[in-house]
């Protein structure tokens, strides 16, 4: 008896002396046109992170496109605000396209986040380092743990790749929110391509299946076509400062359609909680450059190891709407 006691309390021993390493938490940067759809996935990626423990948002980067990017820095300001999180830092991007600038309209106001009115003070500068250079250098500090989901033109990251071959290499993912399934059914051409053609051609060029992942708009449209009642009604009604803000944001962009089709927060929610999505296909993609097929997404949808990227084609939306409601719920007023 003696014996097993002593053999108890040696293993015991030993294992009070093995060091077992942490889990590492995986990385976000979000590289955003901050419009109210922008500010609606930072929230996402905010609030999972804080209730949920989901992946540690470490930086954002700021892009020309629902507005300017002067704009999209203070909006990127004014979100951290909100949400109590002027710990990440912002690192300001890319003005103009890298060929060809478009007017990216006022569909979320002239400010982007619904011309509120609303003045913001004590807000957090940005860092000096560039977007470009802020992206090469964390995917190197974080080599393998670093995700990059995009949610606006994609100039910042194709920028990236031209100045560093193995920027993609280092990633543990990109994804990119934007373009459309084009067929005959579907010739328009999504906004966030719209806006920067070549840098979305450039990330096509130079992706690989294991790397890079495309959530179409078109795909949002046909599997999360949510009504503006349950925007309003349901997900509006949430008693948060969070939520109260995000109605503001969008105030003039929801009055625009009976329903509700937000690209940003979908994709923040597929990389957050990938059991979501419902099917994936792999493709090999290209886009048009000239005439009238400039921003067509061409895809040949191949098996996976004849692919050059994945693709997100549907989502579960009644369990896209309830995980929404409980991250944005678990940070109402108690």
């Amino acid at each position: 008896m003696l014996r097993r006691y002593i053999l108890f309390f040696c293993v015991c021993f030993s294992l009070a002396d093995i060091k077992i390493p942490a889990t590492k938490r995986p990385k976000l940067v979000i590289d955003n046109d901050a419009g109210g759809d922008d500010a609606m996935a930072i929230f996402l990626a905010v609030l999972n992170e804080k209730h949920f423990d989901g992946p540690q948002l470490i930086g954002l980067t700021t892009v020309n496109g629902n507005t300017c990017e002067d704009n999209v820095y203070v909006n990127n300001q004014r979100i951290l605000k909100v949400a109590n999180r002027q710990d990440i830092p912002i690192y300001r991007g890319s003005k103009s396209s890298l060929v060809h600038t478009p007017d990216g309209g006022t569909y979320f106001g002239q400010d982007g986040l619904g011309d509120t009115g609303d003045v913001y003070t004590d807000l957090v500068p940005a860092k000096p380092t560039n977007a470009v250079q802020a992206l090469i250098e964390l995917s190197k500090t974080y080599k393998d743990e670093l995700t990059v989901i995009t949610l606006g033109s994609l100039t910042n990251v194709a920028l990236a790749i031209k100045m560093d071959p193995d920027f993609l290499n280092r990633l543990d993912h990109l994804y990119v929110a934007a373009g459309h399934i084009n067929d005959e059914s579907n010739k328009d051409v999504e906004f966030n391509l719209y806006m920067d053609v070549e840098a979305y051609h450039v990330v096509v060029q130079n992706a690989n299946v294991e790397k890079v992942t495309f959530f179409p708009f078109s795909q949002v449209m046909e599997h999360l076509n949510i009504s503006r009642e349950w925007r309003e009604q349901v997900f509006g009604a949430i008693d948060s400062d969070i939520v109260r803000a995000q109605n503001k944001f969008e105030r003039l962009a929801v009055e625009q359609s009976d329903r509700w089709q937000a690209l940003d927060p979908a994709a923040i929610a597929v990389v957050v909680r990938p059991d979501l999505v419902t099917e994936y296909k792999y493709t090999k993609q290209d886009v048009g450059l000239c005439d009238t097929m400039r921003g067509i997404v061409r895809n040949d949808f191949v098996e996976k190891n004849k692919s050059t990227a994945r693709l997100v084609y549907s989502v579960n939306e009644e369990q896209y709407k309830e995980f929404l409601l409980d991250v944005f719920s678990a940070d109402k007023i108690k």
